[in-house]
């Protein structure tokens, strides 16, 4: 297993199935969400605006994926090094088989770091492109003022809160998102921070917050079911959770987006995109499209 942080120093060990034989056939055989075309994707994005509607839901991040071929000379070691060139503020992270089967990726978003008797964790939704010759100042006050992305991004930050509540003590959240800068897109970000009650374990803090509605949605066993029902397929590790815990307890944990797993010869991409009252079928796919580009980009850099 590879991970690191953004400005840490690379920490490598060699991955160790939790469960065995039934975890390591499940890096071997991975699933995936399937891959829709447009207009399904539009079609699962409107009744899922129905379910907002109706009330049975608040968000669903509904995710789609999209398969490739790789280049005989391409790995997943090169694309992960192509991966930390272009996202060095991003958890670049590999779990590799050694049989050419692999899931990595580079994420923007850490689940929860527990170090010093410190919790951090950060809610980061809403997302705004930013392509060559944008403003990316302009573009991202735009982002900060929209109702949309602001709601969304505000889900995430009340269940960070909420859920973290039980652990902590006083929790310190700023009440207006500041602009992450990626390749190709902005996102909304609010860091939250806190002392943990003594005893307190890294993987309590990640089972307690996973999967947030940055992933799954709101309430999460309503938007799980919708998922469910509505995607067809699994997600395999994608949207999972990555990361180390060390013997004290301690450790730090990234949501397993903007990634990509690897079969033989055969590379699925991932993304998604968080579908709230508002959302726009059509803008939501170009999102998506634009989440899989970097992913795309890194591969083509192989």
């Amino acid at each position: 297993m590879f991970w690191q942080a953004p400005g840490a120093e690379t920490v490598e060990t060699r991955w160790t199935a939790v469960r065995g034989d039934e975890a390591e056939a499940a890096i071997a055989e991975p699933e995936a969400v399937d891959a829709w075309d447009r207009a399904a994707w539009v079609r699962a994005v409107r009744l899922t605006l129905d379910r907002i509607r109706d009330g049975e839901i608040s968000k669903a991040v509904l995710a789609r994926s999209r398969e490739i071929e790789l280049d005989p000379s391409a790995d997943a070691v090169s694309i992960l090094a192509s991966l930390r060139d272009a996202y060095p503020t991003c958890y670049r992270f590999l779990i590799d088989d050694g049989r050419g089967n692999a899931f990595l990726g580079a994420s923007p978003e850490r689940l929860v770091r527990l170090a010093g008797g410190e919790v951090s964790t950060e809610a980061v939704a809403g997302t705004q492109r930013c392509g060559p010759g944008d403003d990316p100042v302009e573009l991202a006050r735009a982002l900060v003022a929209r109702a949309k992305d602001r709601s969304e991004q505000g889900v995430v930050v009340r269940h960070l809160l909420e859920t973290l509540g039980a652990v902590c003590g006083t929790l310190e959240a700023p009440e207006t998102p500041e602009v992450m800068r990626l390749p190709h897109l902005l996102h909304l970000r609010t860091r939250v921070r806190g002392p943990a009650r003594q005893g307190t374990n890294v993987l309590d803090l990640v089972s307690r917050l996973h999967p947030t509605p940055a992933v799954a949605g709101w309430p999460a066993s309503n938007a799980l079911a919708w998922i469910r029902r509505v995607e067809g397929g699994d997600r395999g590790w994608y949207s999972g959770t990555v990361g180390w815990v060390n013997a004290a307890g301690e450790g730090d944990f990234a949501v397993g987006i903007r990634s990509v797993a690897i079969r033989a010869r055969c590379a699925r991409v991932f993304a998604g995109a968080g579908i709230v009252e508002g959302s726009d079928p059509e803008l939501e796919w170009n999102e998506t499209e634009l989440k899989m580009k970097g992913i795309l980009d890194a591969i083509a850099r192989d």
